[in-house]
């Protein structure tokens, strides 16, 4: 087990959910308490997780770079220094946005997940499940991915063979990986500790619930939450990660709640 002073690393939380299954909308949703920051999608722990790994085109000697890296880590404490990389990060984001908690929220985690537990044991998740119909067709609106048109099976069936011999068609392919794979990965980690549940179809029919017992989860006092303008949203605007489509709904489409009390709380529920 890791040696790390917990107290003194950066407050992170780790939202996880398939693509498409609504991450974005209550990553935004939790930003609005001053105290918490959402960036679009770090990836950081899946970069972490290959760190050594580079691509086989590497001048270097992909096997090379693996080999020298992992038998120099091999001597030392890997968990603990790629650790020390990860909250120096982390800190270095809030401290850029005055901000006391960071929410990574990164779907396609569900592939790291021990990764996530052995890094970060002490720090709280919530997983966002969604009905995968739903998420299938959300993935052929948006991205054209066929998993709910007439010639599904047979595209299904050239991406499984893909990916047994290692060479996946990257949106087809990943999106089957994400419901395949991802969607039983987090349903069994629902369980796990210090762990959320949070329903799409509950928190877009009772927002105010639904974020007021996040937040209390996560340790914040809920209180008057408003809609986010979309001049506010140059977060998401800038990047090329998260869900485009959220920049065209109406900022009372986004969040439509009153959470009850006059102001934010300023301090961490003890």
């Amino acid at each position: 087990m890791m040696s790390q002073d917990v107290n003194h690393s950066p407050a992170v939380c780790f939202l996880l959910g398939l693509p498409r299954s609504g991450t974005t909308l209550l990553a935004h949703l939790l930003q609005q308490h001053p105290a918490i920051v959402a960036p679009p999608e770090p990836w950081l722990m899946l970069a972490l997780e290959a760190f050594g790994r580079v691509d086989h085109c590497h001048p270097a000697g992909a096997s090379l770079v693996q080999a020298a890296t992992s038998q120099f880590l091999d001597r030392i404490d890997r968990t603990r220094v790629t650790r020390a990389f990860a909250d120096a990060a982390y800190g270095q984001y809030l401290a850029a946005a005055g901000k006391r908690t960071l929410v990574d929220k990164t779907p396609r985690y569900w592939m790291v997940l021990d990764f996530l537990d052995s890094l970060y044991p002490e720090a709280p998740r919530i997983v966002l499940m969604r009905n995968p119909y739903a998420i299938a067709a959300s993935l052929k609106s948006t991205w054209g991915v066929p998993l709910l048109s007439a010639g599904s099976p047979p595209a299904v069936a050239a991406c499984l063979a893909d990916i047994v011999l290692g060479r996946p068609t990257p949106a087809i392919a990943s999106s089957l990986a994400d419901l395949v794979l991802g969607l039983p990965a987090l349903a069994a980690y629902c369980s796990r500790p210090r762990t959320q549940v949070v329903r799409y179809e509950v928190l877009v029919a009772r927002p105010s619930e639904e974020i007021r017992r996040v937040l209390g989860g996560l340790g914040y006092a809920p209180a008057k939450m408003s809609s986010t303008p979309l001049e506010q949203m140059d977060y998401l605007r800038s990047s090329t990660f998260g869900d485009r489509k959220i920049l065209e709904k109406k900022p009372s489409t986004i969040a439509q709640s009153r959470l009850g009390e006059p102001n934010w709380a300023s301090k961490r529920c003890r």
